[in-house]
């Protein structure tokens, strides 16, 4: 079990068109918080991470560019790509670390807009850059039980036009603090982990709209079978506390809220000296309100340097 990479940080708003707020989406992203040992410190020195994510869905009315859709069908496929530095040092007696995570998509809608009484289908992709999430976490630990306090900041870098129905960024900022406690019991192989989340965004000055604030929960249950293998559950639970603002939000406060959960496996390979990690997720909602309802699929895999 001393294999276990506890610089498996999954970075909780990474990038661009993401899931309630304006087009039933915002910069939080469920799945993207539990795979392993989440709220254990990194290694010092560098780390890297790649997730390839997949999301299928489907909302009911929403608001997207300015237009109202009456309906819409959702794909996103994205890779997000995670470098993270643990400086040999601490703050306030903590040990700390920073990240920073580019990406790249492409985004697929199929929709019916409606303007007044008429309504008409319309089909839009783009594929390009993501937004950009910068990070910053500090650690805490006794004996089995593990804390991080975590910082992420989402900046507007992707492609965006208020034109276009698709795009790859979201044209907006997003702070969130998240607390994540894991217990780690090596000799059961027990790794269990929960993130709790606050979000708040900036308005689209495009389309003057302004996202709610957000909070959510996070969780995972990994069992390890092996020094190599763990089999698991993750889940989330959504929802938007502030109500959505500005002129552009013609739906009025479009609150979200949203649920999901769905199984994990994860593998530890050592190639050329260095253990790799590979991870592959599902994450199936069976609960959305004002929110793209769909199934998350990732493959992933992380090391250190």
């Amino acid at each position: 079990m001393n294999k276990v990479f506890i610089a498996l940080i999954i970075l909780v708003t990474i990038a661009t068109q993401s899931f309630a707020a304006e087009g039933g989406l915002s910069n939080y992203i469920p799945g993207f918080y539990g795979d392993l040992a989440l709220a254990m410190e990194p290694p010092d020195g560098f780390s890297f991470r790649n997730d390839t994510f997949y999301f299928s869905g489907d909302i009911g009315e929403s608001i997207r560019s300015g237009l109202i859709e009456a309906d819409a069908d959702v794909t996103l496929i994205y890779d997000y790509l995670t470098f993270l530095y643990k400086p040999d040092f601490k703050v306030f007696g903590a040990p700390v670390a920073f990240a920073i995570t580019p990406s790249i998509g492409h985004t697929d809608i199929d929709a019916s807009l409606r303007v007044g009484s008429l309504t008409a289908d319309f089909d839009d992709d783009h594929t390009g850059l993501g937004d950009t999430t910068l990070s910053a976490m500090m650690y805490w630990n006794h004996e089995n039980f593990h804390i991080s306090l975590n910082n992420y900041l989402v900046t507007p870098t992707g492609d965006y036009d208020e034109d276009d129905l698709a795009n790859t960024g979201m044209n907006y900022w997003t702070y969130e603090v998240d607390l994540a406690a894991t217990y780690f019991n090596e000799e059961k192989g027990q790794d269990y982990s929960v993130v709790i989340g606050y979000g708040y965004n900036t308005e689209n000055n495009d389309t003057d709209y302004q996202s709610g604030d957000e909070i959510h929960l996070d969780y995972v249950l990994n069992q390890f079978f092996s020094e190599a293998f763990a089999v698991g559950v993750n889940g989330y639970f959504y929802k938007q506390i502030g109500a959505d603002s500005g002129d552009g939000a013609r739906l009025g406060s479009f609150k979200g809220e949203s649920a999901g959960i769905g199984p994990v496996i994860s593998y530890i390979k050592n190639i050329s000296g260095k253990d790799v990690y590979f991870i592959a997720k599902w994450l199936h909602d069976y609960h959305a309100d004002n929110r793209v309802k769909g199934d998350y699929v990732y493959a992933s895999f992380a090391l250190s340097f």
